[in-house]
């Protein structure tokens, strides 16, 4: 069935609003008290904290509530343990790393400092943000005997139940779409390269990107606009966003694509997942709305075995330090490594070489539509140590498009959420708010 998330006061938008009503400093020390109490609450029933310190947070609130003007006020952000931080530790999900202090803040997390936002917590995530997270480890809070989702599962969480308004997560397949899916939360994944990559975790060098879980779409257009790298200057991709967002407001009618079956792994979509998609589509099809069946695109079917072949090699050379100590390292990781190993360096380079040129493949279909929809995962979070299923989330990641997941799913026999995935060409970062917000109100 369709059903919204419902309004609550840690929403990015509602919070904002309180915390700019405070008149002098005892007035937010005394919000926050409550707020971390509430947070420490939270986190001891769903554990998705990897790093916490409360005379951290007050000492960030001190030296901020002198520029109460700044664009993120005294906001507190969840910060994927895959980020540098400066006095949080740096863990990345794995036991090699425990304690590793980076000295550093990642570029992005000194994009939301340097505008009043609040370093609040490292959130969890898988080892080296691939697959395994710890038993006892973020818990799903509409039910812990269902997984939360891959690497920025610990960042899901924290915004599914109410402890923070946003955070921040990465993706290299599909590890911000699936647990904004399987939790409940808005996911967003911009275009690749959108945002600096310095100081974050390295696993893929073409696939990897960094994105934000929020409860509303208004704080993840919030957070974009004001931290990808806009300097045309030193950005010179970065007009292609504006030019993109200016010729998207001047449509009156919108022509929407729709992937399902063309997908191979649609066949393994469990049938609420398909039956809740086609309600939906039926809701949202309108005179400013064209819908229609994509075709021609067969070949995103060989985009996860490249997309394989890519990630366990970039990971057997990224971490070839790492897997001297295996006596400390995940089987899972273990096993990836050890695969991309074994993955000849001419097919490798080979699948590169592809990369790019399913992406010029792609591009003329998309660039015909304003818009792509599909579901967001094959089916509602999986049961406890069950594997999820295939989905689209790593082909639009293998092609660098920008997704934003909705959380307008119910799975009444499940009792379970799920997520709308829209796809927008690359740089249509901008018209994806706008078009989600749409569709929210399309189903209200």
């Amino acid at each position: 069935m369709i059903k919204l998330p419902q309004s609550r006061a840690t929403d990015f938008r509602n919070l904002e609003s309180k915390i700019a009503s405070f008149k002098n400093y005892s007035e937010l020390e005394f919000f926050y008290n409550k707020f971390i109490d509430d947070y420490l609450r939270f986190d001891s029933k769903y554990k998705f904290t990897e790093s916490f310190n409360k005379d951290f947070v007050f000492e960030q609130l001190s030296r901020r509530f002198s520029n109460r003007e700044s664009e993120f006020f005294a906001m507190p952000f969840g910060v994927k343990d895959v980020f540098n931080t400066d006095v949080l530790p740096t863990t990345m999900g794995s036991e090699i790393w425990k304690g590793f202090k980076a000295g550093n803040d990642a570029r992005i997390v000194s994009e939301i400092v340097d505008r009043g936002g609040i370093v609040f917590s490292k959130t969890t995530t898988a080892e080296f943000a691939v697959h395994y997270i710890q038993d006892g480890k973020t818990l799903n809070p509409h039910n812990a005997n269902h997984i939360t989702g891959t690497s920025s599962a610990g960042s899901a969480v924290a915004v599914a139940c109410g402890a923070l308004p946003i955070s921040l997560g990465t993706q290299t397949a599909g590890s911000i779409v699936r647990p904004a899916s399987f939790c409940g939360v808005y996911g967003f994944k911009p275009s690749f390269g959108a945002i600096d990559r310095t100081g974050t975790l390295k696993t893929a060098d073409t696939l990897d990107t960094i994105g934000f879980l929020s409860s509303d779409i208004y704080g993840l257009r919030k957070t974009f606009s004001a931290s990808f790298q806009k300097e045309p200057e030193n950005y010179f991709y970065s007009k292609n966003y504006f030019n993109s967002y200016k010729e998207f407001k001047t449509r009156k009618k919108l022509k929407v694509g729709i992937v399902n079956d063309q997908f191979s792994g649609f066949a393994d979509y469990d049938s609420y997942i398909k039956e809740d998609f086609a309600a939906l589509l039926k809701k949202i099809a309108d005179s400013d709305v064209e819908l229609e069946k994509v075709k021609n695109i067969d070949f995103i079917n060989d985009i996860h075995a490249m997309h394989d072949q890519i990630y366990c090699k970039s990971l057997s050379y990224y971490f070839q330090e790492e897997f001297v100590h295996t006596s400390k390292m995940s089987k899972i990781m273990s096993e990836m490594i050890a695969m991309g190993h074994k993955i000849d360096v001419a097919d490798f380079i080979n699948a590169m070489r592809r990369q790019p040129e399913y992406r010029a493949k792609f591009d003329p279909i998309i660039k015909s539509y304003d818009f792509l929809l599909t579901p967001s995962t094959a089916s509602v979070a999986p049961k406890v140590g069950q594997s999820e299923r295939p989905d689209t989330c790593l082909i639009w990641t293998f092609l660098g498009y920008p997704v934003l997941s909705l959380p307008v799913f119910w799975s009444e026999e499940m009792n379970l959420p799920f997520g709308l995935q829209l796809v927008a060409p690359k740089y249509g970062d901008f018209s994806l708010f706008d078009f989600g917000e749409a569709v929210i109100k399309k189903i209200a």
